[in-house]
């Protein structure tokens, strides 16, 4: 409809122009806005009412009867109130599509998507950085396949390197004993993360010892130590299936996995092919004089011959590339590193432009506790895992005493859990920082997952209600759809899922659903949705609900936020 009144004011004006049509932020004040009197106005020095007032009675010529009617507003606005026949049309349209609703066939369609997201590291806890991340990753591949693009979900994950060594060095300082084939790996993980912190606070403690930790490193890469290879086996492995586990509760499948063991043979050809030409020998090391540039100088294959994160990067490029030509490649990490992809992009500019011309990337801010910001090295970290199950024995206690089998409580608190950290992770501007209330995440009171999660359920019950009672849904019927606010927003929903990926802002669709919901609410207390005495106006308001639940539920799964059928 956007497009369509977009057109009907160009044709009126009989030229092209540059202007905007939105929804006005009163809903009384119609259902779309433009400025293009405000804007021309000036240009053809006339007075903005007065050029609006005229360019409405050439719309008004040639108006189709999906819009009612045309009005000038405040300092020369022009807007446009959708008629009965719209909102009718626009129900019949979201029950005709379920689950479908809210597609786009647009400017993405077709496109080859690579989204990497995630990454988190073997041999060190999934912290909260990788939940954020993964959250924050899987909402935009969700956007993009809703933009009707194919994508590819990578996650990129560093089994050898530095920390893998400190790990290992770090297990000597260990009180606790190696863990036992037959305890979790929730212990086997826990205690791999503890021998890296304890690792890194000890090399802190005796810088003199670094050679030790090099001298491990090596026969990581190598495999030349068959002690060194059944630890490094054993954690990699446990690691793995872990991520696994955390990926499974979040609702995320990888189509693929790249390891720096992978990209670190890559990487070190890549950047000794492109030496002295690229890259520079300093010391024994090789580097990139990001300083030519603007940026930062980095290293990027140590003295010891061994690649850094930066080299290994430059093969990881390579990499997932040729696995998958795509169109638009994206990294998704936290803004911690925002210099370090500055660096890369430009030097990987240089030796492979199609592929930096074709990648991004995209950082979060940091997920913080009133404590302030939490860091593996320390120890003093509450890791993603250890969050999520926090968050779901809470909810657990929420829904304890409800009339459900113990497996459905178990299955809900964990839908409403990850539901709770989801919302309060996309709710902002993926560049803020998270400051994070539990107690405000778990509240079914209002901006909040649950609270999304709760009106969904709440509408499906409505549904499952009138279904006992033999009441049928008419989208035929009408019952004043273009005087109610739910209705004049449930049709906005495509709009919302073109405008968030463009823009790379899930926010928006939790906005929108926000919004969707408080109006779903509204017209759940003014209405009397069962009527037996009325049945047409009870299957109308009936088609009205089962609209919201459809897009409610589209909308939480856009988001990867669960959608539970009962609460």
């Amino acid at each position: 409809m956007k497009e369509i009144i977009k057109q009907l004011v160009i044709d009126s004006l009989k030229e092209e122009a540059s202007f905007v049509v939105e929804h006005p932020a009163d809903i009384s004040k119609g259902d779309y806005s433009t400025n293009v009197a405000l804007v021309l106005a000036k240009k053809l020095k006339q007075n903005p009412v007065d050029f609006a007032q005229s360019l409405v009675v050439e719309i008004q010529k040639t108006l189709p009867d999906t819009i009612s009617k045309v009005e000038v507003a405040g300092p020369g606005f022009i807007n446009f109130f959708l008629s009965e026949k719209f909102f009718v049309e626009s129900i019949k349209e979201i029950l005709n599509n379920k689950n479908e609703f809210g597609k786009v066939d647009g400017e993405f369609t077709g496109k080859k998507l690579a989204i990497e997201y995630t990454d988190p590291n073997p041999f060190k806890q999934f912290h909260i950085g990788h939940l954020m991340t993964n959250i924050i990753g899987e909402a935009l591949a969700r956007l993009a396949e809703w933009n009707s693009a194919e994508v590819k979900r990578f996650c990129y994950q560093g089994d050898v390197g530095r920390h893998v060594a400190l790990t290992i060095w770090g297990l000597r300082f260990m009180e606790t004993p190696f863990p036992e084939e037959t305890d979790s790996l929730s212990e086997k993980v826990k205690f791999l993360g503890t021998a890296y912190a304890l690792g890194s606070k000890k090399i802190a403690e005796t810088p003199e010892k670094e050679s030790e930790v090099q001298t491990i490193n090596k026969k990581v890469y190598d495999r030349s130590d068959a002690e060194v290879n059944e630890v490094y086996d054993k954690g990699r492995e446990w690691s793995l299936e872990h991520f696994e586990e955390i990926y499974k509760i979040l609702g995320t499948k990888f189509d693929q996995y790249f390891f720096e063991s992978m990209s670190a043979p890559v990487g070190v050809e890549i950047v000794k092919e492109n030496t002295p030409k690229i890259f520079q020998e300093s010391d024994g090391a090789i580097i990139f004089k990001g300083e030519e540039y603007g940026l930062h100088t980095r290293v990027f294959i140590t003295k010891e011959g061994l690649p850094t994160y930066e080299g290994k990067e430059l093969g990881l490029a390579k990499l997932k590339y040729q696995s998958y030509p795509f169109d638009k490649g994206i990294v998704i990490t936290a803004n911690e590193q925002n210099d370090y992809f500055t660096v890369i992009l430009k030097a990987l500019s240089l030796i492979y432009p199609e592929i930096a011309s074709k990648s991004s990337h995209i950082s979060h801010g940091m997920f913080r506790t009133p404590e302030g910001k939490m860091s593996s090295r320390t120890g003093k970290v509450i890791t993603g895992e250890s969050l999520l199950q926090d968050m779901i024995e809470t909810s657990f206690e929420k829904v304890k005493d409800r009339p459900l089998e113990d497996s459905e409580k178990k299955k809900i608190s964990e839908q409403v859990a990850v539901g709770a950290i989801k919302y309060s992770i996309l709710k902002q501007s993926i560049g803020k920082d998270i400051v994070f209330d539990k107690e405000k995440a778990l509240s079914f009171e209002g901006d909040s997952g649950p609270y999304l999660q709760y009106a969904h359920t709440r509408a499906i019950s409505v549904l499952r209600k009138a279904k006992e009672e033999g009441i049928d849904i008419d989208v035929e019927a009408k019952s004043g759809n273009s005087e109610n606010s739910l209705s004049k927003i449930l049709y906005r929903f495509p709009e919302i899922i073109e405008e968030a990926f463009v823009l790379k802002a899930p926010q928006l669709v939790v906005t929108y659903l926000t919004e969707l919901a408080s109006a779903f609410n509204g017209y759940y207390a003014n209405n009397v949705i069962i009527d037996k005495a009325n049945p047409q106006e009870s299957s109308a308001r009936l088609a009205v609900v089962a609209c919201f639940a459809t897009v409610m539920k589209n909308g939480l799964t856009v988001l990867g936020i669960p959608v539970p059928e009962k609460m």
